[in-house]
């Protein structure tokens, strides 16, 4: 169904489209409020990966927890030792009537031994509860768990940092909306000098958001969410619905101004001009969102569930506001555009079509100084760039909440306390298939615990062979109580040097993987390496594997698109390497800011998806402006044929509501960089820098200025003459 029959469709049902409309917001917003309680961790976990492999193991075979929930004790000063040891005891005992608490590790049994010292403990909990129950259980814990004369109690671990994090990031949202929001509606006021049009462009970013939230929760039934799209789907939908809606609000009253001729009747001039809206920016919206969406898409190759759950949730938000806008909208505008513009005087409209004075003015001055325009232009982007080589990134744990929290306060209290500086502990697994254990379980494990004492980077080895003799028939069940053997299986704990991300001990597993592969030893039974250390590696390795396929994805389906759009082999080479380089540029900033702590804040690792994330984000949102841009300069050239014409006009033309379209995304951005989580607080500033300046350097200065000197070799393509 092309643009016109759709159109005439909507307006001949418009009321019908509404209700439609109404009922489907209306039925999503139940949804959209349990998606706080459907999401789960933030997803960086390879769910085929050998770390995770481990987990299941220790957890079904040892009974170790995955992921458990820690509660760190520690005494008070006047407390004995004694009395510090019973106040742990009868702590654990109330938490044993919590509902959902499966099996402890305590610190006063044998294999917990290594779990206390002398002012402080702490025991893992395994929790047999479903995530949108955790919340619940946590804080029954937090009840039973109370600080008394004799000692302290903090709870920390991957489900409570988690529902930190999922709490605060809600809080975040709430934050942004209040602030954003209000920001939007002034822009857009700004924009249109009045409340109707305003207040109808940020309605369809609204209502693009709870569409896309409860439809993103019942997905959440289903597959693994990331709690990442607490925060991307309202930053995404609230930009890319209202910038859509603006760009066809803008067209409306552009032609709308345009009406010269009076003899037909209103209604039908009113039909004639929204058909020729949803021809021009109709257009150029389902192209701008073709960008973004393969922008979107290419995420899908990286097998994470953050960026799997964090990429439908986007694209849902994008079909959206898409199908918001273009039925919607029109529906809208089909009864009720002559009280939303009513300002306008069909008969006496004089609106200039060539925008204001000043972006025609900043026109003719990057049209005669193209050269100079292009240099100021490249010299900025390299201040930007060079940063980039130093950009330091990390799987984000603990310390992406604010130092106040008691999760991180704990999580750190254990990690200074009991465990090691530049070093990495990894869990090795022999075995763990249906084969019952045997002489040759122990037979693989005593080679392999030689081979590890001769390896210069192991620091220490805990096996069976450093508690008991485990050639004795009756040291194996002691074992098994220790947490070193299983029915099936053989454990051993490894002190690597080189901490979890770093290089050094992502050389010490590649090289542990590449001896197994051709080791005899290891024909007949495997061996699986489990822990943080390997979990890091296995999550870095996946997304620097599969990022050279999304970036070939994403830059080819792009050109594809454009080379439709625009029927020009030029125009989409520049517009995608101007778009590349925003996005390094903005890496850049993120280096200065948090890598290198200039402006106040705190040196720290980039979160190792965000980067990730703002090129898939802001590649297809800066393409949006592009498309518009391009849009009208590919029109005017068509009317005229001087491509520097064409320039001219299409820059005068949309820079008004270019920067009206990014200063909303920065509107609903900038929030998130106030942000309390600091993957949050990363995203928000990456894709501030980057918009700023994509909207400045790139679409004010280089886009114009190179598409100058190319004249009308922009528009060229074989087996057609330069006119189009």
């Amino acid at each position: 169904m092309g643009y016109r029959s759709l159109t005439m469709l909507v307006s001949r049902y418009p009321r019908f489209m509404i209700w439609c409309w109404l009922i489907i917001i209306g039925m999503s917003v139940t949804w959209a409020m349990r998606l706080p309680s459907v999401v789960e961790d933030h997803g960086l976990k390879l769910m085929h990966g050998d770390a995770h492999q481990v987990e299941l193991m220790l957890q079904e075979q040892f009974n170790i927890p995955v992921d458990p929930v820690v509660v760190v004790f520690e005494k008070k000063e006047e407390t004995q030792r004694a009395e510090f040891r019973a106040w742990i005891q009868v702590h654990l005992e109330k938490v044993w009537q919590v509902p959902g608490v499966h099996s402890i590790i305590s610190p006063l049994e044998p294999r917990g031994v290594l779990m206390m010292r002398e002012d402080i403990a702490y025991a893992l909990l395994d929790l047999n509860t479903p995530t949108h129950q955790m919340k619940d259980v946590i804080q029954q814990l937090r009840v039973v768990l109370t600080e008394d004369n004799l000692g302290t109690v903090q709870l920390t671990g991957k489900p409570v940092v988690q529902q930190d994090v999922n709490r605060l990031s809600f809080r975040d949202l709430e934050h942004a909306e209040v602030v954003g929001v209000p920001l939007a509606l002034m822009i857009l006021w700004f924009a249109f000098r009045g409340w109707n049009v305003a207040l109808i462009a940020v309605m369809m970013g609204i209502s693009s958001v709870v569409i896309a939230m409860g439809a993103t929760a019942l997905m959440g039934h289903q597959v693994e969410l990331s709690n990442f799209i607490i925060n991307v789907i309202p930053m995404v939908g609230m930009a890319l619905s209202i910038d859509f809606a603006l760009i066809i609000l803008s067209r409306y009253r552009e032609e709308l101004s345009k009406v010269r001729d009076v003899s037909s009747t209103v209604s039908t001039v009113y039909a004639e001009v929204l058909q020729r809206t949803m021809q021009t920016a109709g257009r150029a919206v389902l192209f701008s969102a073709a960008c973004v969406f393969l922008g979107l898409l290419g995420l899908l190759w990286i097998q994470l569930p953050m960026f799997m759950s964090v990429s439908l949730g986007a694209i849902t938000v994008l079909i959206v506001a898409v199908l918001l806008n273009i039925t919607l909208l029109p529906a809208i505008l089909s009864l009720y555009a002559r009280h939303i513009f009513k300002h306008i005087n069909i008969s006496s409209s004089h609106l200039s079509n060539q925008g204001s004075s000043m972006w025609r003015r900043w026109s003719g001055i990057v049209m005669k100084r193209p050269i100079r325009m292009v240099i100021l232009g490249t010299a900025a982007l390299l201040l930007c760039v060079l940063p980039v080589s130093k950009l330091d990134m990390a799987v984000p744990d603990a310390t992406s909440l604010p130092i106040q929290t008691e999760s991180r306060q704990a999580s750190e209290k254990v990690q200074s306390v009991f465990g090691q500086r530049e070093v990495s502990s990894v869990d090795l697994v022999i075995g763990g298939t249906d084969q019952l254990l045997s002489k040759k379980h122990w037979n693989t494990a005593l080679y392999k615990l030689q081979e590890l004492r001769q390896d210069p980077d192991v620091v220490d080895i805990d096996s069976p062979w450093k508690q008991i003799n485990p050639i004795m028939v009756n040291s194996v069940s002691a074992l098994a109580e220790l947490g070193y053997v299983s029915d099936h299986a053989i454990r051993m704990k490894v002190t690597v040097k080189g901490e979890p991300g770093s290089d050094q001990i992502a050389s010490w597993i590649e090289r542990m993987y590449r001896h197994d592969a051709v080791s005899s030893v290891k024909q007949s039974l495997p061996i699986h390496y489990g822990g943080e250390a390997v979990d890091q590696y296995e999550i870095m390795k996946e997304i620097m594997d599969k990022l050279p396929k999304v970036i070939v994805f994403v830059v080819v389906s792009n050109y594809l698109v454009m080379l439709v759009a625009f029927r020009s082999l030029i125009i989409p080479i520049k517009a995608i390497v101007m778009n590349i380089l925003s996005l390094v540029a903005s890496f850049g900033i993120l280096v200065m800011i948090f890598n290198q702590g200039h402006w106040g804040m705190e040196p720290s690792p980039v979160a190792i998806m965000i980067p990730v994330f703002i090129a898939g984000l802001v590649f297809g949102i800066s393409m949006d402006y592009g498309v518009f841009m391009l849009t009208r300069i590919q029109e005017a050239y068509r009317r005229t044929g001087d491509s520097d014409l064409a320039v001219q006009e299409g820059l005068s033309s949309t820079g008004r509501l270019i920067t009206s379209a990014a200063a909303i995304l920065l509107a609903v951005t900038i929030p998130f960089a106030f942000g309390d989580v600091a993957g949050v607080k990363q995203l928000g500033i990456g894709i501030t820098a980057a918009v700023l300046i994509d909207v400045t350097i790139i679409r004010l200065l280089l886009v114009p200025a190179l598409m100058k000197l190319m004249g009308r070799w922009n528009w060229w393509l074989p087996g057609q003459t330069n006119k189009l």
